[in-house]
C-alpha cells in the first residue's frame, strides 16, 4: 500500500495560487527545485585544464548540439565567462583555457579507466564501482507508478527488478576483485524528506514561468495537465491534489535522487551504474487494467544533450561546467556504447529510438546509445553508464520478469531461457570488463 503522508490542506485553491505567485520562486532564483546554490569556487581548480578547442568541442558535440550553451556564455582565445541571464549581464564564472595540450594543468581527480591488475581471476581489483538501482520500491511502489499487477499473477514493482539485478551483478563484479559501493541498497528512501515536507516547494514548482515547460519537475509537464492560471475559475480541489501530486514528485523524482548523489559523490567510485527496467504505454487505466505491449526495447544514456529550457537555471550550467570540465564525457560515450552493445547482443532486444526528439541525441556507433540529460548522470560525478532494460509490460520479458530469479534455464512461453536478471547483469559485466581492459 501507498504510505500515508499528510494531504496540503491549510489553505485553499485560490489561497495556495496566490501563495504562489507571490514566493520567492525557485525560477526567480535561477535555481531549479530543491537543487543547492552552485559553489562555483569548486571550480577553479579547473582552471587552465582544457583548451579552448577541446572545450567548444564537449559543448557543441556533447552537452549542447543545439548550441544553447552560448547564450549564457562570452568567449575568446583565452577564457571563457559563463552568465546567468542571456543579456549577459550577469557573470557567475570565467574559466582560463591552457594554452596548449602540453600547458594543461592536470585535472584534480582522476577516474580509473583500466584495471591494473595482474590477476586474471581478479581482473577488476583496484576498481571501486556504485551500483544505483534505480526508484525506491516497498511501501512507495505505487506512488512513484512503478508498480502493477495482472490477474492472479505476481506483482511486477521495478525497485525490486533494479535490486535484485543490481544483486547479481554486484556478485559478479566482486567475483572479478572490484570493491562496490552502494547509492541505494534497500526499499527505504534515501533522502529524509517526505512529501509533506516539500509543499513549500511544491506550489513554488507549480507557479514556474512558461520557458521552463520541459524542465521536468511539475505535473503539467509529466502528465499532461495544464498549468493554473489565478485569472481562471479554480476547483480547490483540484489544486490541493496538483499540490500533493507536485510534493510527491518532487520527493522521489528530485530529493531521493539528490540524496543518492551525495552519497556516490562521497565515495568517488571509478564507473557508476545505473540500472532500470523500462516500460511502454500502460494504457488508459493502468493502475487496474495494465496493457501489455508487443516488444521491449534497450537503451543506454550517457549525460548531454542539455535542453535550451534547462539552461536557465544555474545550477544546470554548472552542473554541466562539471560534468565537462572531469573530461568523463569519452570514458562515458566509450562505457555506455560497451555496456549498450553487450546488452543488445545478450538480451537481443532492439534498441530504443527517438527520432526528431528534443531530449535525446544519439551518440556513439552503438544504436542504443543516447545522450540525455537525467538527473542522476548529471549530478553523479564521474563516469554513469544509465541502464533501461527490457520493458516491465512488455511480453517478450514480462513472463520472465513474474517467474522471479533463478539458476540455471527455465522453459518460459515454449522457450529455454535463463533468469531475466541474470541475463541483464551478465550483459552489463562483460560490458564493464571490456571497459577497463587492457
Amino acid at each position: 500500500m501507498i504510505p500515508s503522508f499528510r494531504p496540503f490542506r491549510c489553505l485553499s485553491g485560490v489561497a495556495a495560487i496566490g501563495l504562489a505567485l507571490s514566493l520567492p520562486l525557485a525560477g526567480a532564483a535561477k535555481i531549479s527545485p530543491l537543487a543547492p546554490t552552485p559553489n562555483w569556487t569548486s571550480l577553479e581548480p579547473y582552471q587552465r585544464t582544457i583548451t579552448r578547442g577541446e572545450f567548444t568541442r564537449l559543448i557543441d558535440q556533447v552537452y549542447t548540439p543545439d548550441g544553447a550553451f552560448w547564450d549564457y556564455a562570452k568567449i575568446d582565445d583565452e577564457k571563457v565567462a559563463i552568465f546567468s541571464d542571456t543579456e549577459r549581464t550577469e557573470p557567475i564564472f570565467t574559466l582560463h583555457f591552457a594554452a596548449s595540450d602540453q600547458a594543461q594543468v592536470p585535472l584534480p581527480y582522476h577516474y580509473k579507466t583500466q584495471s591494473a591488475s595482474n590477476d586474471p581471476a581478479r581482473p577488476l581489483k583496484g576498481i571501486r564501482i556504485a551500483l544505483d538501482p534505480g526508484h525506491i520500491g516497498g511501501d512507495w511502489a505505487k506512488l512513484e507508478a512503478r508498480y502493477f499487477k495482472l490477474g492472479d499473477d505476481p506483482s511486477v514493482e521495478e525497485a525490486k527488478l533494479n535490486l535484485i539485478t543490481c544483486e547479481r551483478l554486484a556478485e559478479r563484479l566482486e567475483a572479478d576483485g572490484a570493491e562496490i559501493v552502494w547509492a541505494k541498497h534497500s526499499f527505504e528512501p534515501v533522502t529524509p524528506l517526505r512529501p509533506e515536507d516539500l509543499h513549500h516547494e511544491a506550489i513554488a514548482a507549480l507557479a514556474l514561468p512558461e520557458h521552463a515547460s520541459h524542465s521536468g519537475y511539475t505535473p503539467s509537464f509529466l502528465f499532461g495537465l495544464p498549468k493554473p492560471h489565478a485569472s481562471h475559475p479554480i476547483d480547490p480541489a483540484d489544486i490541493e491534489r496538483r499540490i500533493d501530486n507536485e510534493a510527491a514528485l518532487l520527493f522521489y523524482r528530485v530529493a531521493e535522487i539528490r540524496a543518492r548523489g551525495d552519497v556516490v559523490n562521497k565515495q568517488h567510485p571509478d564507473l557508476t551504474i545505473c540500472v532500470h527496467y523500462n516500460a511502454d504505454d500502460w494504457g488508459n487505466d493502468p493502475e487496474h487494467h495494465p496493457i501489455l505491449s508487443a516488444q521491449s526495447r534497450l537503451v543506454i544514456f550517457t549525460n548531454g544533450a542539455y535542453e535550451k529550457s534547462e539552461l536557465t537555471y544555474d545550477d544546470y550550467k554548472y552542473d554541466l561546467l562539471r560534468k565537462l570540465l572531469d573530461r568523463t564525457a569519452v570514458q562515458e560515450e566509450r562505457g555506455c556504447a560497451l555496456v549498450g552493445q553487450s546488452m543488445l547482443d545478450t538480451l537481443k532486444y532492439p534498441p530504443e529510438s527517438y527520432p526528431g526528439s528534443y531530449f535525446a541525441h544519439h551518440v556513439t556507433n552503438v544504436p542504443s546509445v543516447y545522450a540525455r540529460d537525467l538527473l542522476a548522470n548529471r549530478i553523479y560525478h564521474g563516469p554513469v553508464i544509465y541502464c533501461e532494460g527490457p520493458y516491465m509490460n512488455a511480453r517478450d520479458a514480462y513472463y520472465r520478469i513474474i517467474a522471479g530469479d533463478y539458476i540455471g534455464m527455465r522453459t518460459i512461453q515454449g522457450e529455454s531461457v535463463p533468469s531475466i536478471y541474470r541475463d541483464y547483469a551478465g550483459s552489463v559485466e562483460r560490458g564493464v570488463l571490456k571497459y577497463f581492459g587492457k
